[in-house]
């Protein structure tokens, strides 16, 4: 299944685009972020972490997918204090 990736923050520097499309293997949100991680292993001390939205909406990682998702795959947010 092909879908559209929109990236924020720094993953967009580490490919060097800020939207991809992905070919996945599976159904889920998980599926795109593991395929991500494993295409960009640089970002793979994320991967538990990674926030993803489907269609604009947050979401799990178990969320289904279908063909012409478009998929945002943010860092994590981190906050001091």
């Amino acid at each position: 299944m092909k879908v559209k990736v929109r990236l924020f923050g720094r993953y967009g520097e580490i490919v060097g685009n800020k939207e991809i499309e992905l070919i996945v293997n599976g159904n889920t949100l998980w599926d795109v972020v593991d395929k991500f991680v494993k295409k960009y292993p640089k970002i793979a001390k994320d991967k538990k972490f990674i926030m993803v939205l489907k269609n604009n909406t947050y979401t799990t990682f178990e969320e289904k997918i279908e063909e012409g998702d478009t998929i945002t795959i943010s860092p994590p947010v981190v906050s001091g204090g």
